[in-house]
């Protein structure tokens, strides 16, 4: 029997791991595993491509896992898929089915739809068919015309889970990324919130089995992971005896990771600055009248307290936050931004509220006067506090933040440009959303698409809208020291992002002249020019706007930026040197950019040291440079700061 376990991933990203069908196929006995496929497809892939690499496996059986994002398509996938195969046994799971699992057996056709954490279902539904049995509804396994309120199976013993990766149903790599389970379930019960899966709790997978599973991803030599434990330091000492095994056993993976701020501690702290890491946090809210309504509590000076002790330790950090949750308004919503922008986070997500079907807050709409839409992705459309336009002007705001903070790398100037324009962040991010509509001419449907913005575009875009601020106020004398700042952000995060710059072996320069030789640029170095002299600025550490307007003259400054290892190194280029570097296009040697401006000896000196240094590489080696192997890793602040 032929199994095919198609997953159509939100996006391409490195998070695009098929682990839940992986986690079916690992369950499966060989040699059922073997006659497992898994095909992975994204949204911009046509029906009839995705459709024929699915007929074209000759599946027997075919299980979908079903989404917010991919539910629609999915069940339309499936009703095609059987006019192809009438024969074939479709079947879907996930978070989705859940909620009402008949109308997703009706929508999509489905033979059967497999409820709860489904390895065990599906594995001995596998076991029947393959032996020519007929399915038979039980827990765990809803067949057409059941009740609607289906009953999930208990969930499994994890520890008798064969693991995805240790079975090679996944097979990690170098490029991609890692979904990691270290727990399933939740000690908390959020209102709208489906983590919990309607148990209370979180259950472990065996210590033995996650240093098992480290120890592969280190042999692969993977470079991020996504660790899916919803508040891995609670209790706090088991989230330190995971960051002990994270740093005992990998400490050059960056792995990202989900905190409650309520348990972090010094010591949780220093052993986050140990690691190479992300920590996100959900805030959701900075009003504890608003968070009542959903079963959670702040205390915004304790919260802080928390954040600070991140800080303190260099930590990479970022927050979330809901707009539209019950009882609160624009207004709430626009001090919780401000709030959350206070604490500095190196990321900040702003998310639409989603009344999921199925959770407490979906049951309790109707009492907060929640509309939302009936079908994914379920996002609120009002509230009897908070109506369709103020929903709107949160949903430009979120796209404010998001393209200027996010995108545009504004983490470690952000607080400068609030004090040189004597705006909140609230305030000026409003104002860059109206600028973008009315001056850049942005559409209102490209600026709410945030993830197709590109961080060169929201450097562009940041230039712009604080020219027109600063002349607005009459502070364009401020500009050239406002965008220096912008610019060194930019680029120190691009190249911190971006390939390594090595210095080049004895035997990758032997037989090379570097006087005639035509050289280029290597992909990692960038070339940024300043207004100002950017040593200058590098030397005064903290630095505000108006204080390098005062004490410097615009002299101007080209830098060079890399990255070796975790470092980003930046320079000032003397004359010289930048000549050499621009002009080095893989088309000319040293020798006819200098023309004669420099003596052969000094010009030669010149070539050969940034050829060792790794800066020039061979035309043919154009894309020379460690590539970059932490695409998804969030920024910490860099050296110069506001």
């Amino acid at each position: 029997m032929r199994i095919v376990l198609p997953t159509l991933h939100v996006r391409r990203s490195a998070q695009a791991v098929p682990l839940a069908a992986g986690c079916l196929k690992a369950a499966l006995p060989e040699p059922l595993r073997s006659r497992t496929l898994l095909l992975d497809f994204f949204p911009e892939q046509g029906d009839q491509e995705i459709l024929q690499a699915i007929v074209d496996s000759e599946p027997q059986v075919v299980a979908f896992s079903l989404y917010v994002w991919n539910r629609s398509r999915v069940c339309a996938l499936a009703r095609q898929l059987r006019a192809f195969l009438p024969a074939i046994k479709l079947l879907a799971g996930g978070p989705e089915v859940q909620a009402s699992p008949q109308s997703v057996l009706l929508e999509g056709g489905f033979d059967a739809i497999i409820l709860g954490e489904g390895e065990e279902t599906f594995r001995d539904l596998m076991l029947r068919l393959d032996q020519g049995q007929t399915m038979e509804p039980s827990f765990g396994l809803m067949l057409p015309g059941g009740s609607d309120a289906g009953v999930s199976a208990a969930p499994p013993d994890l520890s008798s889970l064969p693991s995805p990766w240790l079975t090679s149903a996944v097979v990690p790599t170098e490029v991609g990324g890692v979904l990691w389970e270290t727990s399933r379930g939740c000690p908390f019960n959020c209102t709208f919130c489906f983590d919990a899966r309607g148990s209370s709790g979180t259950r472990l997978f065996p210590m033995e089995r996650l240093e098992q599973e480290l120890d592969l991803f280190i042999r692969h030599q993977v470079s991020q992971v996504w660790v899916l434990d919803s508040t891995f330091n609670h209790p706090p000492e088991r989230g330190k005896k995971l960051l002990k095994l994270l740093a005992r056993k990998a400490p050059y993976i960056h792995f990202h990771l989900e905190a409650k701020a309520d348990y972090l501690d010094r010591e949780t702290a220093r052993l986050l600055a140990k690691l190479s890491c992300s920590v996100q946090i959900g805030l959701q809210s900075a009003r504890p009248e608003v968070l009542q309504h959903i079963r959670r509590s702040l205390d915004p000076d304790k919260f802080s307290s928390k954040i600070q002790l991140l800080a303190r330790e260099g930590v990479t950090y970022g927050l979330d936050l809901i707009f539209g949750l019950p009882g609160d308004d624009f207004r709430g919503f626009c001090q919780s931004v401000n709030y959350a922008l206070n604490l500095a986070p190196n990321h900040i997500d702003i998310f639409a509220l989603a009344v999921l079907p199925g959770t407490l807050l979906h049951h309790e709409a109707a009492e907060y006067g929640l509309r939302a839409q009936k079908d994914p992705p379920y996002e609120v459309l009002e509230s009897a506090s908070m109506s369709a336009a103020d929903l709107e002007a949160c949903r430009l705001l979120a796209a404010a933040v998001d393209l200027f903070y996010n995108t545009g790398r504004a983490v470690g100037f952000f607080a400068a440009l609030l004090t040189v324009t004597g705006c909140d962040a609230v305030s000026f991010l409003q104002g860059f959303a109206d600028w973008l509509l009315a001056e850049a001419k942005v559409p209102r449907e490209t600026l709410l698409e945030t993830e197709r913005w590109m961080p060169a575009e929201a450097l562009s875009l940041q230039e712009g809208y604080l020219a027109y601020l600063l002349k607005k106020q009459k502070r364009f004398d401020l500009l050239p020291a406002a965008q220096d700042l912008l610019r060194y952000h930019f680029h120190y995060a691009e190249a911190l992002l971006g390939p390594e710059t090595l210095p080049a072996s004895p035997e990758t320069l032997h037989g090379i002249d570097p006087w005639t030789t035509p050289l280029k640029v290597a992909r990692g170095v960038r070339l940024v020019p300043f207004a100002y002299e950017i040593l200058d600025l590098l030397e005064m550490g903290e630095v505000e706007v108006e204080q390098i307007a005062a004490l410097f003259r615009p002299v101007g400054s080209v830098a060079i930026f890399l990255r070796r290892g975790d470092q980003v190194l930046c320079e000032s280029l003397e004359e010289d040197f930048l000549k050499l570097l621009r002009g080095c296009t893989g088309e000319q040697s040293a020798e006819q950019i200098f023309a004669g401006s420099v003596m052969r000896a000094e010009g030669e000196e010149i070539a050969r040291f940034a050829l060792a240094e790794g800066f020039l590489v061979l035309p043919d080696r154009r894309n020379a440079g460690r590539p970059d192997r932490r695409s998804g890793r969030h920024l910490s602040n860099s050296s110069m700061k506001p």
